[in-house]
């Protein structure tokens, strides 16, 4: 049986990716330009300043990668009350905590927001590990932000299970060398996530069971 789960964060324990939209929607028109999904497909799952470059090179911006991040922080903080916890998320923690699984989230936003996303939905204090994509050098689909989780946890990349929502998020835990579950939503249904080990319609499919399968 696998020793830990590692939880991505927007789309998958939350649903954000809807506000994530919104707000560079709103981020693209007050420089004059349009958001577009193939922006979106580009910029979903990696950290923030790598997201922020695919963006400002695409529309062709002479603003700052900062002043991108200080404008949409601001933008995101004002729409916090919009966030809700995805289908399954508390029963998973519950097992996972039952089984004595070791937990970690591994996000590619900023401490900041992910910070007050997780004390939003009550879970401040139920995982060991927290990892932030200004926290790592390289982000997702490079592995380096679920080896950190891992080796932080103190189990193996063999041991450990990664929850994902995108298709740069599978593909760096596949490169991790960890088994990794997708869960696609209506902002990445069209991903490829052939190299996930299942692909799940929600976190509520994770049963005993099934964990105890890997």
């Amino acid at each position: 049986m696998i020793k830990a789960v590692i939880f991505d964060m927007d789309g998958t324990m939350v649903e954000t990716e809807s506000l994530w939209r919104v707000v560079n929607e709103e981020l693209a028109k007050k420089y004059g330009h349009i958001y577009t999904e193939s922006i979106g497909f580009q910029m979903m799952g990696r950290k923030e300043d790598d997201a922020l470059r695919i963006f400002k090179e695409y529309l062709h911006l002479d603003v700052s990668i900062d002043e991108l991040q200080k404008t949409r922080k601001r933008m995101l903080f004002e729409k916090l009350d919009q966030i809700t916890p995805n289908k399954g998320l508390f029963e998973l923690v519950d097992l996972l905590d039952k089984l004595q699984i070791k937990k970690a989230i591994a996000t590619s936003t900023f401490r900041d927001f992910a910070s007050k996303v997780i004390a939003l939905i009550g879970l401040k204090n139920r995982f060991e590990v927290f990892v932030t994509g200004d926290e790592v050098t390289k982000g997702k689909p490079d592995p380096e932000m679920f080896l950190t989780a891992a080796n932080k946890l103190g189990v193996l990349p063999s041991e450990s299970l990664v929850l994902e929502d995108a298709q740069n998020g599978v593909e760096a835990a596949y490169n991790a060398g960890m088994k990794v579950f997708a869960i696609p939503h209506i902002y990445s249904q069209h991903h490829d996530f052939s190299k996930a080990t299942k692909i799940l319609s929600s976190m509520a499919e994770i049963d005993e069971a099934m964990l105890k399968s890997l």
